[in-house]
């Protein structure tokens, strides 16, 4: 039995060969047969894996006899490596190795992502976790006895305060003329002295003698007393009225209703009024208008 009918006409390989050349003609059949054999030699090679069944005789059958066509020349047919024992068992190491080969690379890529599994979830599940709160433990402290620090000894202060009255004048200016009667000194002067007179030479300063509220002025005046001011004080719960006359003209520059505080200039000794020279006229009235010696008025005061 003929495994292939074909016609036996020629049949030509439009392609070149190695050397060049187009191999001459052949035979249809003989091209069929010789697939034939070829295919039926890899069967029985790989189904029982001896390699010399393609060296042994023709089998027989029980209808044909398959008998191994001739072989084409070199030149003429596809270079083909011989199948023999080295070559199978090439090729039964080539699979092995890649069996081997897709084992590692499982194997490998299951311990990956079992690394991947163990880091992540734990990361996961700490990024995911409620804070935890924790209960610090109560401290105690216990002191032994200590003994008092002793008292440390400060600096002392004092405060001295200006007394609540002060002399119009430097004290120790001469009196030129005293309280009460006198003769009168000129024509316009009284002969009742209701003051004392300070010799304190001429522009010396003129002082408050306690603080208080001006009640009365003349600047510039035609009164007897020439520039003068009259300041009332609440001094030891009493009313009393200092009043400073025959001052420079300029120099008193208060008015009616100003506070003034106890040494406040207030003026300059001048000679303005009814004055036969520079001095300083001061007064002390009790009650606001009665008039008392005002020399021993201050000094029962300031001694």
């Amino acid at each position: 039995m003929r495994l292939f009918r074909l016609s036996r006409k020629s049949v030509d390989s439009p392609f070149p060969t190695r050397s060049g050349k187009h191999p001459p003609p052949r035979d249809a059949s003989r091209v069929a047969g010789r697939s034939g054999a070829f295919t039926l030699a890899i069967a029985l090679l790989r189904i029982t894996g001896d390699p010399h069944l393609l060296k042994k005789s023709p089998v027989s059958s029980a209808h044909a006899r398959i008998r191994l066509l001739p072989a084409v020349p070199a030149e003429h047919s596809p270079g083909l490596p011989a199948l023999n024992g080295r070559s199978v068992r090439n090729l039964r190491h080539v699979r092995a190795v890649k069996a081997v080969r897709g084992g590692v690379a499982a194997a490998a890529a299951s311990f990956a992502v079992v690394i991947a599994l163990g880091f992540g979830l734990p990361a996961y599940a700490a990024a995911n976790a409620a804070p935890s709160v924790r209960t610090p433990a109560l401290q105690s402290l216990t002191v032994s006895g200590f003994s008092p620090a002793a008292a440390v000894m400060r600096d002392t202060y004092g405060v001295t305060l200006p007394p609540p009255v002060q002399w119009p004048v430097d004290p120790w200016s001469p009196i030129v003329d005293g309280f009460g009667p006198r003769v009168s000194p000129c024509s316009a002067c009284s002969s009742n002295h209701e003051g004392v007179d300070y010799d304190a030479g001429n522009g010396a300063p003129v002082h408050a003698i306690a603080a208080g509220v001006v009640v009365e002025t003349n600047n510039p005046g035609w009164s007897a007393l020439g520039i003068h001011v009259a300041i009332q004080h609440v001094i030891e719960g009493q009313t009393i009225t200092s009043a400073y006359g025959h001052m420079q003209v300029g120099s008193m520059p208060l008015r009616v209703g100003d506070t003034v505080f106890a040494g406040e200039l207030i003026g300059r000794v001048g000679s303005t009024g009814a004055s036969t020279g520079a001095h300083l006229h001061f007064e002390i009235r009790a009650g606001g208008t009665r008039p008392v010696d005002p020399v021993a008025w201050m000094r029962a005061r300031l001694g």
